[in-house]
Formats: C-alpha cells, structure tokens, sequence
C-alpha cells in the first residue's frame, strides 16, 4: 500500500502542472493514474453510440440517419463533476502533422479505412483510395483536434504542433455552448503518449447526449468571431460584413512585452564619420559579416565598447540607452522597425499605401495595393476573411490560401488550403496570418527539370539610412530561390512543389546569378521587359518603407541618428492582366531584420565592403540604386 501511495505521489509531482493547466480538477487525479496503470478503458461500457433517424411528417419516411451521437448509457449510474471515478481515457486513433497527412492516409489502407468510418465516408468500389484520401483530408476538420508541446529543452520543430483523431467515440461527441463534459488531451511521461481525458462539468444523468465546447479555451474580440470559428460544426448566415480587413487601434503596435525605447532628442548630431577618425571598428555578431568586411576603412573588433558600429543578429531595444550612453556609436537597427519585420505588422502598414481607396473592390473582389496579397488576421479579421471567402466562392473564383504563424520563420507550420473549415481551425496552433495564394505565379523554366517550370522567388536587399528624411535604397544585385518541382495547383503538401526556401535541409539548392537569371527570364517571356520589372518592384520597396515612416512609433519607425539597417525583402512575380494586356505584377511577401546574406557573399564578394560605404559613408556604387 505505501509502495502504491508513492507511486501516485510521484506521477502526480510529475503531470500536476499539466492537470492543472488543462483544468482538470484533484479529485480526479487518484483515479486516473490507477487507470493509466491498470489500463483501464471503461468508457465504452459506460456510454452508447446512437444515430438520429428523423420522420417526414407528410410522407412518414425517415430520412438519412445522423451521424452517431454519445449518448450515457441507460443502465449507467449518473455521471457527477464530483465524483473522483468519473473521470475516462480516450485514445488517439491517429496522429498527424499536417505535411505528412495525405502520405500516411496513402501508406496504411487499414488507417485510412478507419478514418473513413469515423467521418462517415462509404469506403466502398465506387471511390478511388485516392478519392478517399481527398474525402477524409476534406471532412477531418470536423473531427480532429491538436496540442503542442513547449519546452525549453525543445527545438523548434519538436514544439510544432500535432494534430490527432480520437477514437470511435471521442470523436463523435457534438459541441454545444452549454456542454455537460470536457475532453483535454493529456501527454502520460511513463509510456510517451497522448491520450484524451473526458470528465463531466454537470451532473449527466442516463440517456442524456454528452457534448462538449469546440472553442472554450479561446478569447473572441466579438461573438461574430466565435460564430465564424464555430463554422466546421455549426454553419450561419454571415450578416452583412465588409471585405476589408479591420482597423486596429495604436495600441495593437505596443503589444509587444519588450518594447522598444526612443533616443533622446539631444542626440542629434549622431556618430562620427570616418574622416575624423581614420576608420570605424565593427562589432559584428554575424559572421558571415565578419568574415567578409575586408574594406581597410573598417576593422572587425571583438569588444563592443571598442565598437563605432555594433551590429547584432538579436533584436536591439534600448535606443534611449544607446544615445545618452553611447552617442558615438552606430547601431543596425531602427526603433520600432518591427512594423515591417512581423507580418501581421507589415500587412497593415502596406494598407497605407491605398489610403483614401478601398482595400478590397466589392465588385471585382480586386484588393489594393496590387503589390501585396489580400491578407487577414484571423484573430481579428476571421468574419471579414469569411465573407471575401464566400464572395469568391459564389463567384467562381479561385480561394487557396496560405496561412502562416507572425512567429515562425523557415516555411514551417504554414498550410495551404482552399478548404474554409481547414482556414478557420488553423489558429487552434496559434495566431495565425492568412494570405492569398498566388494561384497565377510567373514561371521559370529550369534546364535541370524539362517537365515544366517552377515557383521561384527573390531576396532584394534595402537600405535605410535614415527616416526623417526618409533615405531608402536597394541593392542591385538580388539572389533567388526556385521550386524542385513543376508548378500546378494540386499536392500542396509536397513541400518541392509550392516552396521555394530550401536554405534547412528542404530539398536541393539551385544557384544562379541575378545577371544569369535576367537573360534567362527575358528569353523565357520575350514580352517582358526586366528593366519594367525592376523599376515596379523598386517602387514597392519605396512604398513599403515610406508607409513606415509615415507615422510615429509605435505605428511606425523611429528615426535615430545612430541608426542604419539592412532588410531582406522576398518578392514573387504574378501575372495580372489590364485590358487583355498581360503583365508582370511583383507581389510582397515578407520582409526579414539582419538578414542571412550569406549566399549575396559567395556569389558577390564585395557586398559587405559596398554596402557599408554606402550605409557608413555616403558613397553611392553602381550596385546601389537610391530611391
């Protein structure tokens, strides 16, 4: 008995912060660990599975059965919040991340037969297994749930998150907003695995239905939200709602837990420049920098304080303590240059490019600025977001989107999908940005893959020496990413097909200089001119940073004298069409602080040294372009 007593005092002290995270209460815990050691799954014997036949009242013919319902069984005892043995274990019949979905559905028929029954889809002849496969990935949505794990012990890709089918009667529990039970999922250390747990909130007595809250652990900003999160299991009208994306309130910019300061006004003068000092030492917590700065006018220290030019790769805050401490020095990065850098940020300050115009035509669903992809907040734009949907839906109109976390770089967690009970559940993982799909990318055709062309992308790098007065300029020389696979709107989890950083260990990296890469383009398009292309897109990199700085901090950047700054900007190309006229639109996808340069580096080796006697002293080499 005491062996017993110490057995559950050491796996209550190891899973007490998750119970009580999950809100599973005390009286509960004894008895769950005596199931989990004796493996006792007594909830089938507990609870029926039974479909709902309605009659037509006209006809007296029943109509299609629903889909089963938990119901406690008649026999049983009454369920009690109270009661320290009403606690049940469900098992996960299915565990998933979304990129390997489709792959397991295919590699396991007994898996994929399973999943059929579970969301009512015949697996009979007159289906393909791959019809199947589409059918299940469609209607799981309805069924599945998630969890992450967060550890500091974690690195980034073990804390992604998991998606999971319970079991035959887990999964059949309905919600409701008034629930009688809860179900939370429940990581056991001993066996390394996750179960669910369900445990009544009221008292449910025999023959009642057992339901739970699809949404209860998520704060709404209004009940239209809620509504629109509860879409996959409760469909509505959606009222009357604008397509724009909401506005949202300065203090939406300060949200951050570490803000950045400002520096004080009488550091004005800012650093001095070479001629009073012979040369500059460079601190540099970049490498790659250090390694290829070899202009003799900058010397690469060790020490900060011997530093003129500090240039780190982590966020920099203290910009009020770098002016009255340190006005001598130049730091990479600007105050509050996190309205360009996060990307629910960006997305909003690009929208100030079209003030006066509407964000979203209601007659042609067009958005604007044409440089940037219609995007939404799903935490705050979700009703928006599903009216421009369905308004595109009725229409006809292609409706992929991809959704991104702001907090992940690297392409990871990021879903395609054209799928609304997929989009509205996805920031179940986290807030989550949904843009729209470039469903019309200009192409290129690569002489390694003859079966047709690929995606491909490209990295401009910016310069901003100033913001009052604004002072922008771009790099010329720019370096792309290419697809490994043949571009079609299909297979969205085949990472070669729709992705094109490969910089992790993704896939193969193609090279190819930007000089190789104009030649070949203008071959491939003979219609397009890249001097045009070049002259669009540098005008959006002026736009971008022109919206920045149109307002001040926190909506915007900060100007500090002491500031300088290099931004890599990812662009796409797509097709529009004005007229019957087709042309070539760039399209804005994210901007990165302290970029990696490493391959402008090894395919440029004067980039440091050109970028720095720009940013450093004024000088303006034909590699830079001045906006």
């Amino acid at each position: 008995m005491a062996e017993q007593e110490t057995e559950f005092a050491d796996m209550i002290a190891a899973h007490a912060p998750q119970l009580r995270n999950s809100g599973v209460h005390p009286i509960f815990w004894t008895t769950l660990f005596r199931k989990l050691r004796d493996e006792v799954w007594d909830l089938a014997s507990t609870v029926v599975l039974n479909r709902v036949i309605a009659v037509d009242p006209e006809t007296e013919k029943e109509t299609n059965p629903s889909s089963p319902r938990v119901y406690l069984a008649e026999n049983a005892l009454p369920l009690h919040p109270d009661r320290p043995e009403h606690i049940y274990l469900i098992d996960h019949a299915w565990t998933f991340d979304l990129t390997s979905a489709r792959n397991m559905l295919v590699a396991y028929p007994s898996l994929l037969n399973r999943m059929c029954d579970i969301v009512d889809v015949p697996a009979n002849a007159a289906e393909s297994s791959d019809e199947l496969v589409d059918d299940v990935l469609r209607l799981m949505w309805k069924y599945i749930n998630t969890y992450s794990f967060n550890s500091a012990s974690l690195d980034v890709e073990q804390k992604l998150p998991k998606w999971y089918m319970m079991d035959e009667i887990g999964s059949r529990l309905r919600h409701s907003d008034s629930p009688n039970c809860r179900i939370v999922p429940f990581y056991f250390i001993p066996q390394d695995i996750t179960y669910s747990l369900l445990f009544p909130i009221k008292i449910i007595p025999p023959g009642e239905e057992l339901t739970r809250n699809f949404v209860e652990n998520i704060r709404f900003p209004d009940p239209l939200t809620r509504q629109c999160r509860l879409l996959p299991w409760v469909d509505f009208a959606l009222p009357s709602v604008g397509f724009s994306p909401r506005d949202v309130a300065a203090d939406y910019f300060s949200s951050s837990k570490l803000l950045d300061t400002l520096p004080v006004p009488l550091a004005l003068s800012g650093p001095k420049l070479l001629e009073e000092k012979g040369h500059l030492n460079v601190y540099a917590e970049y490498e790659v920098l250090a390694d290829s700065l070899t202009d003799s006018r900058f010397r690469i220290v060790k020490e900060q304080a011997d530093a003129d030019i500090l240039w780190y790769n982590r966020h920099f805050n203290d910009f009020r303590g770098l002016s009255m401490e340190f006005p001598d020095k130049f730091v990479n990065q600007f105050p509050y240059e996190s309205v360009v850098t996060v990307k629910d940020l960006l997305a909003i300050v690009c929208r100030r490019a079209s003030e006066g115009k509407r964000l979203v035509n209601p007659d042609t669903l067009q958005v604007s600025p044409q440089w940037l992809p219609a995007t939404y907040n799903l935490d705050t734009d979700l009703p928006n977001f599903v009216a421009y949907f369905r308004a595109r839906e009725e229409r006809g109109l292609d409706n992929f989107w991809i959704c991104k976390p702001w907090n992940l770089a690297r392409s990871l967690d990021i879903t395609i999908s054209d799928e609304l009970d997929c989009i509205v559940r996805l920031p179940e993982t986290g807030p989550k940005l949904c843009c729209k799909y470039i469903e019309n990318p200009v192409l290129f055709q690569r002489d390694d893959i003859p079966e047709g062309p690929v995606k491909f992308d490209l990295r401009f790098i910016a310069i901003v020496k100033s913001v009052s007065p604004l002072s922008v300029a771009v790099y010329k020389r720019f370096w792309l990413r290419f697809a490994n696979k043949p571009f079609a709107l299909d297979e969205f989890e085949v990472y070669d097909k729709h992705f094109t950083v490969m910089n992790y260990g993704q896939g193969v990296i193609h090279q190819m200089f930007c000089d190789r890469f104009i030649e070949k383009f203008e071959k491939q398009h003979p219609e397009q001119s890249w001097n045009c292309v070049e002259k669009d897109l540098y005008g959006v990199v002026r736009e971008v940073f022109k919206a920045a700085a149109s307002r001040d901090p926190p909506e915007g950047f900060g100007h500090s004298v002491q500031s300088r700054a290099v931004y890599g900007l990812d662009f796409m190309l797509a097709w529009k069409e004005d007229n019957g006229r087709k042309s070539v639109q760039p399209m804005l996808l994210e901007i990165n602080y302290s970029p990696d340069c490493k391959r402008a580096c090894d395919y440029y080796p004067g980039f440091y040294n050109e970028i720095f006697s720009y940013m450093f002293l004024d000088e303006v080499q034909d590699t830079i372009a001045e906006l």
